[in-house]
């Protein structure tokens, strides 16, 4: 009998043990169920933001080259705003003897169309590469402007155009000389100022109140 009971009390014991096994395995079952749950949404998270990213990676990347875009137009416009313009333009300077005037071409260089007047007239002061020819300057005289006022070329040099040391021939071969240059660029007359303003006379008799009016450039040759 007591055997029975010892065996009966054992049987208890052991479906006991059984069963809180069993709730002990059902409950880490539902706690790695949640831990589960608990990684998707961090997945998640980690993609969206990986997503967010990549995004602004590439907005950033295409500012970018919208910048790199911009900034290669304004190097394009800023090179050609650089580009001078050339021409062959027709000057005039006495021989070497101060007895006839001659043309020579000399191709000439500026930032406009609108310069070249003044560049031609810059070259004149130069001096000419044919070396029967002359110049009546110093490297010092600065041509400053050629402006148009009633259809007459306002040319005006540096203060030093009146330190040349000529005679009576060569100072009428200058003011000759400077008419029929400017006539090439459809200027009858031309009138010469010392630093922008009118003299009353130019190397000291020369009546500069006046404009110059061009000869007819046919009747001048070029040197040989």
């Amino acid at each position: 009998m007591k055997r029975l009971l010892y065996l009966f009390i054992t049987a208890i014991l052991s479906l006991g043990i059984l069963a809180a096994c069993g709730q002990g395995e059902e409950q880490n079952q539902e706690n790695t169920g949640d831990e589960a749950g608990d990684t998707e949404p961090a997945e998640d998270d980690v993609q969206e933001d990986t997503e967010e990213g990549t995004e602004d990676a590439a907005e950033e990347t295409e500012e970018s080259a919208d910048e790199t875009e911009v900034e290669q137009e304004d190097t394009v416009e800023t090179d050609s705003s650089e580009e001078t313009v050339t021409e062959t333009v027709t000057l005039y300077f006495s021989d070497n003897e101060l007895l006839e005037t001659y043309k020579e071409e000399q191709e000439v260089e500026a930032d406009s169309e609108e310069e070249i007047p003044a560049a031609a007239l810059q070259a004149w002061i130069d001096g000419p590469e044919h070396e029967e020819l002359t110049s009546h300057f110093q490297e010092d005289v600065e041509v400053q402007s050629v402006e148009e006022s009633d259809g007459v070329a306002e040319v005006s040099f540096s203060e030093s155009f009146l330190d040349t040391n000529a005679g009576s021939s060569a100072e009428m071969a200058i003011t000759e000389q400077i008419a029929l240059m400017m006539e090439q660029f459809g200027y009858e007359e031309t009138k010469i100022l010392i630093e922008g303003e009118e003299e009353s006379s130019l190397f000291g008799h020369m009546d500069a109140t006046e404009p110059i009016t061009a000869e007819n450039p046919d009747d001048y040759e070029s040197i040989e």
